[in-house]
């Protein structure tokens, strides 16, 4: 039962707190605080020992995330993008705040809870990328939600490959910041 509560924990955060009241600064932080109440009751993953550098390179595509935003954004979205990042909580300085956050805490985070959860089940791959959907839906057309939850899919793939084959988080962690911090980069830049 507690797998399942785990898995869950993106989806209650987003349904109640972005899709109910509206805060992705509340959608956040519910989500957050489930992954570090899930941490406490688990036992310690290795984050970054004996980690070798040559796999790094792997890393670099989740970079390109910002800047394939930046490009495709005027030809994906049902809504401009500053639209609805205010409708959430996310103009000015609240965008501003949530670069950092988002961009380096929250794929660490991210990347604790659910590496456990991707060795106990596969259902963990397409719960991964199905939740980031909820939030993408009223921003995104239906054909590039597809695409975003295909990339989110191969992503989780690949950091389970990852984390087996090196035996720590450091590969997934750092691929997951270059991606989300791009990203939240882009579309401040758009934004501003």
């Amino acid at each position: 039962m507690k797998p399942y509560l785990q898995l869950l924990a993106p989806y209650i955060a987003v349904l109640i707190c972005w899709n109910i009241f509206q805060n992705a600064w509340a959608a956040i932080a519910l989500y957050h605080l489930q992954i570090l109440f899930w941490a406490v009751h688990a036992p310690r993953k290795k984050l970054f020992g004996g980690f070798n550098l040559k796999y790094l390179v792997f890393a670099v595509p989740a970079a390109a995330a910002g800047p394939a935003l930046y490009l495709l954004l005027p030809f994906i979205t049902r809504t401009e993008l500053s639209e609805w990042l205010s409708a959430y909580g996310l103009a000015g300085p609240g965008l501003a705040a949530m670069i950092p956050y988002f961009g380096i805490i929250h794929p660490l985070l991210e990347q604790i809870h659910w590496s456990r959860l991707r060795e106990q089940t596969a259902l963990a791959h397409p719960l991964f990328a199905g939740y980031h959907l909820l939030v993408l839906a009223s921003l995104l057309t239906l054909p590039w939600l597809s695409v975003c939850f295909i990339i989110l899919l191969t992503a989780s793939v690949c950091w389970q490959y990852f984390t087996r084959k090196t035996g720590n988080l450091l590969l997934p962690v750092f691929s997951h910041i270059l991606a989300d911090l791009s990203l939240i980069l882009a579309a401040w830049i758009i934004v501003c």
